[in-house]
């Protein structure tokens, strides 16, 4: 997921706060990404993508009280959530110590990012301020 940003975000504090918070995104999900091998990278291990996935979230959670107002309220709350269920299913796959064939890395590693979605949607809702 790609967040696009606005060039009036620099005016607007709640704008700016969630270009923070959508920044710390992008790292968390390059982290865990790096776990899957190509052809040409064999990728980190799985453990050492989702320690520093998980230390990426902590600055997401740091990040959202920049762009928490009544405005954005909803988009606010539901990236929070977003943000613990991925948490909470990268946990989960941390504690499986499972041997993850190609596909299923493509998958778990997907059912983690999923709910990082919200922030796409919030910045769509925030665009239209």
């Amino acid at each position: 997921m790609r967040l696009r940003r606005r060039s009036d975000e620099s005016t607007d504090p709640v704008r700016r706060g969630f270009a923070a918070a959508a920044t710390q995104v992008d790292r968390a999900q390059r982290a865990l990404i790096a776990a899957i091998p190509t052809p040409r990278d064999p990728g980190v291990p799985l453990s050492q993508a989702l320690r520093e996935f998980l230390e990426a979230l902590d600055r997401v959670e740091a990040a959202m009280q920049a762009w928490h107002d009544e405005s954005s309220a909803h988009e606010w709350t539901k990236c929070l959530a977003g943000v613990a269920a991925a948490r909470a299913a990268a946990e989960a796959l941390a504690g499986n110590n499972l041997d993850l064939t190609f596909e299923q890395l493509n998958a778990q590693i997907g059912d983690v990012l999923y709910p990082l979605e919200a922030f796409v949607d919030a910045e769509r809702e925030l665009r239209r301020r």
